[in-house]
C-alpha cells in the first residue's frame, strides 16, 4: 500500500508513513518535504527513526520527521525510547502552521548541500554538527532509564547498538569535539557511576562494619530522664507500656519522662549479631553486580553542548 502524500500550506509536501515504518523501509526522500509518522507501534517507530538517523544520505538523516500527537498515548509505556528526541517532535494531526519557519530553514539548508554528499560511520561528528545546525539547537542531555548512566544524548546514542557502546563512544565523540573546539560545553549536573561499568543504576545500602552484611534491623534508643538509663525501645516494652528495666518506673510522656536520642543497628546475620550506631555504606551496581564503597565511584560531569564558530564555518564551507 503506497504511503499517502499530502500538499500542505506554503508548498510543503507531507508523506504519511505507516507501512514504511512497519517494514523499516526508508522512502524516497525526494517525494516529500517532510515525513509524518502515523504508526502506533513504538518498537517499529524507534527502529525506523534509528534507520533514518544512521542513513548516509543527508536528504534522509536531515529530513524533518514528526510524530502525530494523537498517537502519543501508545508510546507512553516506552518512555525510555525517547522517541520525540529522535525526530522533530509531535504535531497535532497534520497542522504544521507553527512549524513552517523551522521546516523551511531545514529544507533550504538541505538544498544547499552537495548532492553527492554521503556520510558514513566514521563521520558521525559531521552528521551531528549538520543535524544540530539545521535545527538551530544545542545538544542537550535527557534523563533516561534506558541509558547506561541515567543521562542520555538520544540522537547521538542512536548511532550505536548497545547501551555500553552508546555511553562509551557517544561520550568520546562529544569530548573529542569539545577538545577540538567544535563544541562548547555548559555544566548542568554531576553523576556518580559504577567504577567498573559506568552504570548509574546503583543501590546504596547500610552494611554491618563487622561482617559487611546488609541484613540489618534498626532499633530506636530510649533515654529515661529520671535514672539516666539508655537502652533500645524493645528493652523498655512490656505489652503496651514502656517500663524502665533499671528503676521499674513507667514512661508515659515523650519529652517529659524520656526522649529518643538516636538509633542503633542490629545485624541479623546469625554468625555476627553485632550492634552498632554507625553502619558502613556499600554500593551495589545493578548492571554489573560490582560491590564498591561510595568513594570508589566514578564522578562524571554532565554537560549540554553547542556548536562553536569553528564548527559552523566547517558546515557552511
Amino acid at each position: 500500500m503506497p504511503e499517502r502524500i499530502l500538499n500542505l500550506e506554503n508548498g510543503i509536501i507531507a508523506q504519511l508513513l505507516e507501512d514504511c515504518v512497519d517494514r523499516n523501509e526508508i522512502p524516497d526522500p525526494t517525494k516529500a518535504s517532510i515525513w509524518i509518522i502515523n504508526n502506533d507501534n513504538a518498537i517499529n517507530v524507534r527502529k525506523f527513526l534509528i534507520s533514518v538517523i544512521r542513513h548516509p544520505d543527508p536528504k534522509v538523516f536531515l529530513k524533518p520527521v514528526f510524530l502525530q500527537k494523537s498517537l502519543k498515548k501508545h508510546y507512553k509505556e516506552y518512555k525510555s525510547y525517547n522517541l520525540k528526541h529522535l525526530c522533530d517532535g509531535y504535531i497535532q494531526d497534520i497542522n504544521i502552521q507553527n512549524k513552517i519557519p523551522y521546516i523551511r530553514f531545514i529544507l533550504n539548508f538541505i538544498q544547499k548541500l552537495n548532492d553527492s554528499l554521503f556520510l558514513h560511520d566514521d563521520e558521525l561528528l559531521k552528521r551531528t554538527m549538520l543535524y544540530y545546525y539545521s535545527r538551530n539547537k544545542n545538544i542537550e542531555f535527557y534523563e533516561s532509564a534506558g541509558s547506561l548512566n541515567g543521562y542520555s544524548y538520544p540522537r547521538i546514542e542512536a548511532y550505536y547498538d548497545s547501551s555500553e557502546d552508546s555511553y562509551m563512544y557517544g561520550r568520546a565523540l562529544l569530548n573529542g569535539a569539545y577538545k577540538n573546539d567544535y563544541l562548547r560545553r555548559n555544566y548542568v549536573d554531576t553523576s556518580h557511576i559504577c567504577k567498573k561499568c559506568s552504570s548509574g543504576f546503583l543501590n546504596y545500602r547500610e552494611e554491618c562494619p563487622k561482617c559487611k552484611q546488609h541484613n540489618l534491623q534498626v532499633r530506636v534508643l530510649i533515654h529515661h530522664f529520671r535514672c539516666a538509663y539508655v537502652a533500645t525501645e524493645q528493652s523498655f516494652q512490656q505489652g503496651d507500656r514502656l517500663i524502665c528495666p533499671k528503676c521499674s518506673m513507667e514512661l508515659k510522656n515523650l519529652g517529659v519522662d524520656y526522649d529518643k536520642p538516636g538509633k542503633v543497628f542490629y545485624c541479623l546475620n546469625d554468625r555476627c549479631r553485632n550492634e552498632f550506631q554507625k553502619p558502613l555504606i556499600g554500593v551495589h551496581c545493578i548492571n554489573c553486580k560490582t560491590e564498591q564503597m561510595p568513594y570508589e565511584l566514578k564522578l562524571e560531569k554532565i554537560y549540554n553542548y553547542e556548536l562553536t564558530q569553528k564548527a559552523i564555518n566547517e558546515i557552511l564551507n
